[in-house]
């Protein structure tokens, strides 16, 4: 049934249906009163700089809310964020139905939600959860988590009132916090790869954030074959013995016209797709005397895994999804770890029919269509939506091994091989502060240890990391309320104790990149000129600066090459005024971190812009096989190169600069080699090159 049929079916039956009981005036009129008892007990009501709020103003808005909840209307849930959070849709095409899953309709999907947990893998046997300090607390049950929604909303509403009558009484512009998000890969050494043909290749892989941790990405090779992510599908390239030719293609079943693959995984004989959904239906929820039925379209995010042994025939072998917009998503060993953003607000059923079992799902995350146990959701201060956190393993692809939901604001994440870290900047009194919780994540187990507070925010992906079970953090505190920025550093133990730090470093400057080698930091801080630090962390009790490097501009990319020398690419800027002269590639000398010195610096004039210094799995960086490549642009030609440099004699050599279709955006190409062969892929196609023969142009493929 099309949309429009279904809108005129839903409009024709109600014609001549009597206004529902449960939208009459006398019915509006509890509802009021029950809100009302909620209000009172959000503590913030009781504030007295909102007194104004009375209760008149409170009535008008709930009835409101109450009003188009009755009508249907999700008006609230699809401006609280971008992301609305999606139906637990289990349903499979042909190819499900042929591997024994059960096509049912979305009443069905709704009322059974899909493939069931098996209680071995998340079972009620199961430790309980702990709670992440006093920053994140294990629900007691959904009535809890009924209460805090409850009280979010009307803070929020009480907050957009506040904001109204500020801007009416005083046009002064409000300041906003300055968010900056810059990346810089912590490398992982170049790899050889075994592909089980009697022969070894090697290639290189996708450059990670932490070594031991994959990662998803559009671009993958096992060596024998290349893997790009085009739309809704994945096309499988043969580059066996030189070849260059389209061996298969993964095409996701026709649900939805707006199904895309976002990235994937390679490992072995399996592909696993990260699939970016949008479910749209007639959705029911269950009311005291009426049930109501309305149009939704929700985000899901689903994991479909293929047995690629024969990449000429991929076979599809199961799948996961849960609610959300996708965030990221990391791999160690076997187990899947999925993130996705789910928007939570108060429900617009009243407590005792919203926290029955039959209506939890209309307003808790789900995964693989069932909502997640009550047990099994963090509360915080802030909840304006839900991070959803699944771990799956491969080689069982529907069942879920753990769930957890955790409610906060926006957090950034960092996973270890051995836990997630979550940290979240805040800003109170002029000040900005970050939280970090951290989870333990054990064969796909997830649970909290403990959670901390430092000042100043992370500004670099990698300004956070874990060694040895330890935490090691840089921020970058900014005065707005006056003064100077400065920067600083923070250790913690296993559990999230601290035990040293260094504050106060190169004041009015702030953390461009970072990147940690063992028991050393190393670090680049910026204001007209560019120094380069080198801390000793080997007594986590009393960490020390012991080198300092100034030289101009910045860089916002940092990447071991071997063990005594860093790579940085930034931006040479004019030292009196700032202006950006263009891009920059150093090399350091930190074999004696005492004596920091720049080796050769290189400047790409006609050059604007790098992915490099946004996304680090878009650069190749190998120092054993002695190649750095990423895509350059420049603004005032339109021109698009991905540019490959090898370290030679003391200087840069560039090796390749290969002209890039400009369709498709600077972010959607890879360099990849396989033994003696270069390539450069992206989402239209694939060119190959002679590494023996100067990089000379082989073949091209076009998808």
């Amino acid at each position: 049934m099309t949309e429009k049929e279904l809108l005129e079916k839903i409009k024709d039956s109600a014609k001549d249906e009597p206004i529902p009981e449960s939208i009459k005036p006398e019915k509006i009129k509890e509802k009021l009163r029950f809100q009302s008892k909620e209000a009172e007990r959000a503590n913030s009501m009781a504030a007295n700089s909102r007194n104004f709020f009375n209760g008149s103003k409170i009535a008008a808005a709930a009835l409101v809310v109450l009003f188009c909840g009755a009508l249907g209307a999700q008006t609230w849930n699809l401006h609280q964020s971008e992301g609305t959070g999606g139906i637990g849709n289990g349903s499979q095409v042909a190819e499900e139905a042929a591997a024994g899953n059960s096509i049912s309709e979305y009443d069905a999907i709704r009322a059974d939600g899909g493939d069931a947990v098996e209680a071995e893998d998340v079972g009620e046997t199961a430790a309980p959860k702990q709670d992440a300090g006093d920053l994140y607390t294990v629900a007691k049950n959904y009535e809890e988590i009924y209460d805090l929604l409850a009280q979010q909303q009307m803070t929020r509403w009480m907050d957009d009132l506040d904001y109204g009558i500020a801007v009416n009484e005083d046009s002064a512009t409000a300041g906003s916090l300055k968010q900056e998000i810059s990346a810089a890969g912590d490398i992982k050494y170049s790899e050889t790869n075994a592909i089980t043909e009697g022969t070894q290749k090697h290639y290189s892989t996708t450059n990670l954030q932490t070594e031991g941790v994959d990662e998803s990405d559009i671009i993958k090779t096992d060596g024998s074959y290349l893997y790009a992510v085009k739309g809704n599908s994945v096309i499988i390239t043969d580059i066996r013995d030189g070849a260059l030719e389209k061996a298969g293609e993964i095409t996701l079943p026709l649900e939805s016209a707006s199904d895309r693959v976002i990235e994937m995984y390679v490992d072995g004989k399996t592909l696993s797709l990260i699939v970016q959904k949008e479910n749209t239906g007639l959705k029911k929820e269950n009311g005291d005397s009426e049930d109501f039925y309305y149009m939704s379209s929700e985000m899901e995010t689903e994991i479909r895994t293929y047995d690629i042994s024969s990449p000429q025939n991929p076979k599809f072998s199961g799948s996961m999804a849960q609610e959300g917009y996708y965030h990221t998503s990391r791999k160690i060993g076997d187990i899947l770890y999925l993130f996705t953003d789910q928007a939570m607000a108060s429900p617009t059923l009243e407590k005792e029919f919203a926290v029955i079992e039959e209506n939890v799902g209309g307003w808790i995350p789900l995964v693989n269509g069932k909502p997640v146990a009550a047990d099994c959701i963090y509360l915080s201060k802030e909840a304006r939506q839900g991070l959803v956190i699944s771990s799956v393993n491969v080689n069982k692809p529907d069942t879920v091994v753990d769930n957890t939901v955790i409610m906060n604001g926006y957090v950034d994440i960092y996973v270890s091989p051995q836990a997630v870290y979550l940290y979240q900047g805040t800003y109170e009194n002029g000040n900005t502060t970050t939280k970090i919780a951290k989870f333990s994540l054990e064969q796909g187990r997830i649970d909290a240890v403990d959670a901390a507070a430092v000042n100043g925010e992370v500004r670099d992906t990698f300004a956070i990391n874990e060694y040895q079970g330890k935490l090691r953090i840089l921020t970058t505190s900014s005065r707005f309320s006056g003064g100077e920025s400065t920067n600083q550093l923070y250790l913690f133990d296993e559990k999230l104790k601290p035990t040293g730090k260094i504050e106060d470093i190169a004041p009015g400057e702030e953390i461009y990149a970072a990147r940690y080698l063992g028991d050393m930091a190393y670090f680049v801080t910026y204001r007209n000129t560019d120094p380069l630090f080198a801390v000793d962390l080997s007594d986590d009790t009393d960490p020390k600066i012991v080198g300092e490097l100034k030289i101009t501009g910045f860089s916002e990319y940092l990447h071991f090459w071997g063990k005594d020398k860093l790579v940085g690419i930034g931006y040479e800027t004019d030292p009196d005024n700032g202006g950006r002269e263009g891009l920059k590639i150093t090399m350091f000398d930190i074999s004696a971190p005492a004596k920091l010195k720049e080796i050769k610096t290189i400047v790409l004039k006609n050059v604007n812009y790098s992915q490099a210094l946004y996304d680090y799995k878009s650069v190749l960086a190998d120092a054993e096989e002695n190649l750095l490549g990423f895509t350059v642009q420049d603004y005032s030609s339109g021109s698009l190169n991905y540019l490959l440099f090898s370290w030679e004699e003391g200087t840069f050599e560039c090796l390749l600069t290969e002209k890039l279709s400009t369709n498709f955006s600077i972010d959607n190409f890879r360099g990849i080699y396989v033994d003696d062969i270069f390539y450069v892929a992206g989402r239209d196609g694939i060119r190959s090159f002679d590494r023996n023969n100067g990089y000379a142009l082989l073949k091209q493929l076009e998808f």
